[in-house]
């Protein structure tokens, strides 16, 4: 829940950039400008509507490595499979972990066919359970 409240959160800060800095630009800078008639206020809306996508990015990535749980940020990276061998056995992996052992995030390193989901599997009490294969390899 802590983890919808966050997102949530982002959006609404977001949403409050966009229309401050759409509102500020139209009636501080530019009061009789018009959209694709007056170069400034096109490059300055260009600008910032930039600003938001890059900042929406910037808020969706922060919120992908974040426990589904807790909302704290994911740690302790464990590196899984090799490039060289079981490249279609066994793909290389990157795995996240909640350092309160909530859960675990996979994300694939090697995109064979098509592009594959990033997974978030709970953990069911055991909290290093999912990194005992990464362990028998190294």
């Amino acid at each position: 829940m802590k983890w919808w409240m966050l997102l949530a959160a982002k959006v609404v800060v977001l949403l409050f950039v966009a229309v401050g800095a759409t509102l500020g630009t139209q009636h501080f800078f530019f009061p009789a400008a018009v959209l694709a008639k007056d170069l400034a206020y096109t490059f300055s809306m260009l600008g910032v509507s930039t600003l938001v996508s890059v900042l929406g990015f910037a808020f969706w990535m922060d919120q992908k490595y974040r426990c589904r749980k807790c909302a704290c940020r994911l740690r302790m990276p464990v590196a899984k499979g090799n490039f060289s061998r079981n490249l279609f056995e066994a793909p290389p992996e990157l795995d996240w972990i909640c350092p309160f052992g909530h859960g675990t995030m996979h994300l694939n390193h090697a995109q064979l066919i098509s592009a594959e989901p990033d997974r978030w599997v709970a953990n069911d009490g055991d909290f290093w359970r999912a990194f005992e294969r990464a362990w028998r390899d190294h």
